[in-house]
C-alpha cells in the first residue's frame, strides 16, 4: 500500500473551501490548511497508477486549485 502526502496550492483565500471538499473525498485524510493558499492531505492507495489518478482527481476538484504536488510517497505493509 502506498501512503502519499500531497500539498494542494489554491488561489489566495480559497484554501478553506478546497479543504472542505478534499475532506469529503473517500480515501483521503485532510491533514490541515494554512487558511489561505495551501491544503495538506494524506492518502493510502493500492498501487502507483492510483496515485496518478488521485493527483488528477484533486486537480479537477475545484477551479481554485492551481497545483497538486506529492510531498512524500512511501510503501507500507497492509
Amino acid at each position: 500500500m502506498l501512503v502519499a502526502g500531497v500539498v494542494i496550492e489554491t488561489m489566495p483565500g480559497r484554501a478553506p473551501a478546497v479543504a472542505r471538499r478534499v475532506g469529503q473525498m473517500k480515501g483521503l485524510t485532510l491533514f490541515g490548511s494554512d487558511g489561505d493558499r495551501q491544503v495538506v492531505a494524506v492518502s493510502r492507495l493500492r498501487g502507483g497508477a492510483k496515485l496518478e489518478g488521485l493527483l488528477e482527481a484533486l486537480g479537477a476538484l475545484d477551479e481554485a486549485i492551481l497545483r497538486v504536488e506529492p510531498t512524500t510517497v512511501s510503501e507500507e505493509d497492509e
